[in-house]
């Protein structure tokens, strides 16, 4: 790598710019933690958000706007394709709130591609959907995406980190009924229903399985009929848990150990009205699990990971669970009672002599809270700010506009009539996956530019008026630096090579997998991926869409990336330099790969000059460059 060029001081304008973006969103923060006994504090980073992620998703955008450049044609009217439109222009003419212009092509491409697949489109794509004038060549390009095997990779780790998914079979799974647009009604039925001897080999079970390793206990059992080792209740608890909020958007763990009245006033206002003995009779559709953990002779141990699952366990009886280990150790003391099933939302039963989990399967996907989850799930991906931001914090008494609450409280979603609509569309589709992505993104709403044309306020951020730029996630960041410069991965995923994180089923294999020339840096790969908020998997997904010093650093210092902005090895620079082609072409491609667009004539004067002075050390300069401006970490 040559000295810092140029090229390079130009663009570290971009990275103080991105320092700056991100320091200013810490300096907004509070520094000093609530006091422990402000029991309504405590409880409220479990049931909404101490931020406006909406508001912070304005500004980011207001600010990485500067930073963006305005190629392409943009057009400023925007017509009304579908229900998005007409509910989010509606409100806005009602309201006289202004919209930033239709995106340009070369944004909505690089926007559609990498929500979509999570990957950036190449170069030769460029060209041909900017040269393509057929008016319904956004509408098409949607249409190829979704379904494809990119698209089922990237998706699935999506959910992958919803379920905490730990397995290659669960990952598989989510990836095929992802492909094939199964119903999601049926893929959360398979979910809560799975019976097996061995659950590793069941991918439904998957979401199970992180529920019984989390309260499985250290003890040494004495011997293979020893139950002590899973204390059944606890993790009937953590499953209900997690159902609720996946499927549902409500974080119940508060109500998984004391009633709301009394704690939760300041915090959800549906959620004060229920009480422990609901959240029990909501455990109990799971009241008949027994998940046995697996006995090794040769160990002399057992391995909860391979627990055998049935539905063989007596119900829900917190007084007496024996052979299992019975008293709460993850929540206060138990009451003693015995529990049936009954519906947190509604309170309806199981019909007589029916399973619970399949009535749970049946019962829970026909309430529109089913379907306004997996919207906002969705939603909240495709257009950076949910409905109700965090995804599990929906508080049902605020929903109603027609409805409201008492002041000071307010209508909780950004929307609530489109939140609605989506959600009887999503039920009327068959609870189909495809048709909800295809609706969004089809519409004009979700194809606006960030750019926006006279003063942003803030006021205006509810309304969707603009389109808000995203940080990449973990793994869309490493597969876009690979993309980039052409030089991929080599990860060994049973057995087989595979080029992008994306088509692992784990954070940790980015880490362990990695092999032939990139065999030593797997650490750090997944230290980048670490810096973009890629989580372990271990607690609950989180969406985080922040800039910030250490994403800064590591782009400009990881060997990852550093390796790879190199003529060497077989990188897209190595082939462009070595080629016949020009300076200037070699700029355009440079561009196109990395950023999707091509370099405005002041980018491409600056970029000849240096590449004039040394082909090769010039063309490296520029492509560290284009991956260290605050443009190749968002998607715009």
């Amino acid at each position: 790598m040559s000295t810092m060029s140029t090229l390079r001081v130009a663009i570290a304008a971009c990275a103080v710019l991105w320092l700056s973006v991100s320091l200013s969103s810490a300096q907004k923060q509070k520094l000093n933690p609530p006091p422990v006994d402000r029991f309504e504090e405590v409880h409220r980073g479990m049931n909404a958000t101490k931020t406006d992620t909406a508001a912070e998703a304005g500004r980011l955008t207001a600010e990485a706007a500067q930073a963006l450049a305005r190629s392409g044609t943009r057009t400023p009217t925007a017509p009304i394709k579908n229900l998005v439109d007409q509910h989010i222009f509606g409100r806005m003419d009602r309201d006289g709130v202004p919209h930033a212009p239709l995106s340009a092509d070369e944004e909505f491409l690089r926007r559609a591609t990498l929500d979509a697949t999570g990957l950036l489109p190449a170069p030769e794509a460029v060209r041909r959907f900017v040269a393509d004038n057929d008016p319904q060549k956004r509408d098409k390009l949607i249409d190829s995406l979704i379904g494809t095997e990119e698209f089922a990779d990237h998706w699935a780790w999506f959910w992958g980190d919803l379920f905490r998914l730990q397995d290659a079979v669960f990952q598989y799974w989510n990836k095929e009924w992802l492909r094939v647009d199964r119903p999601y009604n049926e893929v959360f039925h398979d979910l809560v229903t799975g019976v097996a001897k061995s659950h590793m080999t069941v991918p439904s079970l998957g979401l199970l399985d992180r529920a019984v390793l989390n309260n499985a206990k250290s003890r040494i059992p004495t011997d293979r009929d020893n139950y002590f080792l899973e204390n059944r209740l606890d993790m009937i608890d953590e499953f209900s848990i997690d159902v609720a909020r996946i499927f549902l958007g409500l974080n119940t763990d508060c109500v998984s150990c004391h009633d709301g009245a009394g704690h939760l006033e300041s915090v959800n206002l549906y959620l004060t009205g229920k009480t422990r003995d609901e959240f029990h009779r909501q455990a109990a559709f799971f009241g008949r699990i027994r998940a046995i953990a697996t006995w090794d002779d040769r160990a002399k141990n057992v391995s909860p990971a391979n627990s055998i699952v049935d539905d063989l366990a007596a119900g829900y009886n917190t007084g007496g669970d024996a052979p299992f280990f019975t008293l709460s150790e993850n929540r206060f003391p138990r009451s003693g009672k015995t529990y049936e099933p009954a519906f947190l939302l509604t309170g309806e039963r199981p019909q007589p002599g029916a399973n619970p989990r399949a009535e749970l399967g049946r019962i829970l996907p026909s309430h529109i809270q089913f379907s306004r989850a997996a919207v906002n799930l969705i939603w909240g991906k495709l257009m950076t700010v949910g409905f109700v931001d965090p995804y599990d914090s929906f508080d049902l008494a605020r929903l109603d506009p027609k409805n409201p609450p008492p002041k000071p409280w307010t209508i909780q979603p950004t929307n609530a009539e489109l939140l609605d609509a989506l959600a009887l569309d999503f039920k009327a589709n068959n609870f189909s996956i495809h048709h909800l992505m295809k609706t969004i993104m089809k519409s004009s709403a979700y194809q606006l530019s960030p750019h926006f044309d006279g003063e942003w306020k803030e006021s205006y951020t509810p309304y969707y008026a603009r389109r808000f730029v995203r940080i990449l996630t973990g793994p869309e960041i490493a597969d876009a630096v690979a993309q980039a410069t052409g030089r991929p991965y080599k990860f060994n995923f049973g057995g087989t090579e595979v080029a992008r994180v994306q088509e692992l089923a784990t954070p940790g294999g980015a880490s362990a997998r990695a092999r032939g020339e990139n065999a030593g840096e797997g650490p750090d790969i997944g230290a980048l991926m670490q810096a973009f908020f890629q989580s372990n998997r271990s607690t609950p997904a989180q969406t985080v869409n922040k800039a910030t010093t250490m994403q800064a650093m590591l782009m400009m210092s990881s060997p990852t990336i550093n390796n790879r902005v190199l003529a060497d090895k077989g990188t897209r620079l190595l082939e462009l330099t070595a080629s016949n082609r020009t300076n200037a072409e070699i700029v355009d491609e440079l561009f196109l790969s990395s950023l999707t667009r091509w370099p405005t004539p002041a980018e491409k004067e600056v970029a000849l000059r240096v590449m004039e002075r040394d082909r090769k050390a010039g063309a490296e300069d520029l492509q560290w460059a284009l991956l260290n401006g605050i443009e190749f970490v968002l998607n715009h």
